[in-house]
C-alpha cells in the first residue's frame, strides 16, 4: 500500500472512532449541558433527568425536564416535561441555521402561580424578553460570539397531554388553599423563524412559553364556577400575554374556552 494511501485511511479510520465516541457520548454531553447551561439561559433552576441523541437518525428524546421559578415564587416549579423528542435535518446541523422538522412534548405540566403583579409564568417570559434586549446591544458591540450567531427554524411543534395546577399566592380563598388542577388544550406552532430565515433559541423558547401561556389563559377562563370572575380576569390576562405568539409562524390552541369547557370535569353544562 503507497504512502498517501496509507495516511488517508489511517486519518480515516481515526475520524470514525471520534464519531463513533461522540455518538455515544452524546447523551451524557446534552444532559451535562442543559443542567449546567439551562440555568443561565433561563435564568431559573433547569434540570434534565435523561437524553437520548443520535447523529445518525437526525434524532434527541430528552426526559424529565424540570424548569423552576422566578424569584420571588413559592410553588415548588413552573414545568414539568416528561418527554420531548426532537427530530433534525442532519444536513442542517453544521450550518448556520439549524432546521428542526419536528419538535413532540407530551406531559406538561404547567404549575401557573398568580401574584400580585405578575405571574411566574409571565414573568420568565419578561426575563428572557429582557435578555433578549441586553445581548442585541452587546451585539452590537462586537457582532456577538459565532455560537450567538446560530439560529434555529421549527417546521412544527406540537404540545398534547398536558395539564396545569392553577395557584393565587396569598389567596388560599380563591382557589380553595391548593392549587386547582386543569386540563390545558393541546397546542400546535408551525414555521417558527421561516420567515426571518431563523431565529434564535432564546427567541425560539419565547415563543413556546407564550404558546403555553395562552393556552393556560384559555383553560382558566374555561374553569368557569370553578375558580370564580376573578380568576376568569387572571385568564384573560394570560391569554393577553400569549397573543401575537410566533414570530413568522402560525400558533394553534385547539380547544376555545367552549370546548374545554366540555372536556372540563369541573364546568357546569348548560
Amino acid at each position: 500500500m503507497k504512502k498517501p494511501l496509507k495516511i488517508t485511511v489511517r486519518i480515516l479510520a481515526v475520524l470514525v472512532v471520534l464519531f463513533v465516541v461522540l455518538e455515544l457520548s452524546l447523551d451524557r454531553i446534552v444532559r451535562t449541558a442543559v443542567n449546567a447551561a439551562g440555568p443561565a439561559a433561563l435564568g431559573v433552576p433547569v434540570s434534565l433527568q435523561d437524553a437520548d441523541i443520535s447523529l445518525v437518525r437526525g434524532r434527541a428524546a430528552l426526559a424529565g425536564l424540570h424548569v423552576g421559578n422566578p424569584e420571588g415564587y413559592k410553588t415548588a416549579g413552573l414545568l414539568d416535561l416528561d418527554s420531548i423528542v426532537v427530530k433534525l435535518d442532519r444536513s442542517s446541523l453544521f450550518s448556520d441555521v439549524i432546521v428542526v422538522k419536528e419538535i413532540a412534548i407530551d406531559g406538561l405540566v404547567v404549575t401557573y402561580e398568580k401574584g400580585l403583579l405578575n405571574s411566574n409564568l409571565g414573568a420568565l417570559i419578561d426575563q428572557l424578553a429582557a435578555g433578549e434586549e441586553g445581548a442585541e446591544k452587546a451585539e452590537e458591540k462586537a457582532e456577538a460570539e459565532e455560537s450567538a450567531g446560530k439560529k434555529v427554524v421549527i417546521d412544527k411543534l406540537t404540545i398534547a397531554g398536558s395539564k396545569m395546577n392553577f395557584s393565587v399566592t396569598g389567596a388560599a380563598a380563591l382557589t380553595g388553599g391548593g392549587a386547582v388542577p386543569l386540563p390545558l388544550p393541546p397546542i400546535i406552532l408551525t414555521g417558527l423563524g421561516r420567515e426571518k430565515e431563523g431565529i434564535t433559541f432564546v427567541e425560539a423558547i419565547q415563543n413556546v412559553l407564550k404558546a403555553i401561556a395562552g393556552a393556560t389563559g384559555t383553560a382558566i377562563v374555561g374553569a368557569g364556577n370553578l375558580i370564580g370572575d376573578a380568576g376568569k380576569a387572571m385568564g384573560a390576562g394570560a391569554l393577553a400575554v400569549g397573543e401575537g405568539t410566533v414570530d413568522a409562524g402560525k400558533a394553534v390552541v385547539d380547544g376555545a374556552a367552549g370546548a374545554l369547557q366540555a372536556i372540563n370535569p369541573f364546568s357546569k353544562k348548560e
